[in-house]
């Protein structure tokens, strides 16, 4: 049974990417593309580094800055060294970066609700809490 959750586990993930990625195409993003672009749009006026985007995602240095680069190089972010501490490049999102999540906002949320609703909110409550539960002990090993 366990070999197969993980499977099924593998599965979903490839196929939320791959339908994530069809609908990001007219944005010239991938789903990876966006979910640091989400983070950067949570943190609010919080500076972000580089390093806090590997840890959030757990992501590995180099994997980060192929993200990161290919999102300047589309202007959707910019990163600037910090006067404070010239170690450290700050992430932040563009004007053009800002602009487009606000028009394809909706449009994720319509994805997820079509993908979601065949669970209830306890069922989606559960269902978190497990996959957290998961996530976590994969995270001690």
């Amino acid at each position: 049974m366990q070999r197969l959750i993980g499977k099924q586990l593998r599965m979903i993930n490839n196929k939320f990417r791959e339908v994530a990625d069809r609908n990001l195409q007219k944005y010239n993003l991938t789903a990876a593309q966006l979910d640091v672009l989400i983070y950067l749009k949570c943190s609010g006026a919080q500076e972000i580094h580089q390093r806090e985007i590997e840890r959030w995602f757990q992501l590995k240095n180099p994997t980060v800055t192929g993200l990161l680069n290919r999102l300047e190089e589309k202007n959707f972010i910019v990163r600037r060294t910090n006067p404070a501490d010239r170690r450290y490049r700050v992430v932040e999102l563009t004007e053009k970066g800002e602009q487009m999540l606000d028009a394809m906002w909706e449009e994720a949320r319509s994805l997820e609700n079509r993908i979601y609703s065949g669970l209830s909110a306890e069922e989606l409550e559960m269902l978190s809490g497990l996959l957290e539960r998961i996530l976590n002990r994969l995270s001690e090993a």
